[in-house]
């Protein structure tokens, strides 16, 4: 992993293909920064907890996650198949 520092803020590469960054969704304080893991075939946004206080529960929520990715993996993959089965709602 490395690390670079632009004119955006702090860019984390995790591999070649796959980037952590920190973004600004607005300038005042109703509009935190989230957090955006960008890869060659997805792009996850996290949007960090208001209280400083809630850091622990969001990280437990992130290492789940992240041990539970094949299942989520299968569910996504399931419900786009369902899609494709069923009739567009529109043609009806």
């Amino acid at each position: 992993m490395t690390a670079t520092r632009d004119g955006l803020g702090l860019r984390l590469t995790v591999c070649s293909d796959t980037e952590v960054t920190v973004e600004e969704t607005g300038p005042g304080a109703s509009c935190p920064p989230v957090l955006v893991l960008a890869g060659r075939h997805c792009v996850v946004t996290l949007r960090p907890p208001e209280n400083q206080n809630a850091w622990n529960g969001c990280a437990a929520f992130l290492r789940r996650l992240r041990d539970h990715a094949d299942e989520l993996a299968a569910l996504l993959e399931a419900l786009l198949e369902a899609r494709a089965e069923r009739p567009d709602r529109a043609d009806t």
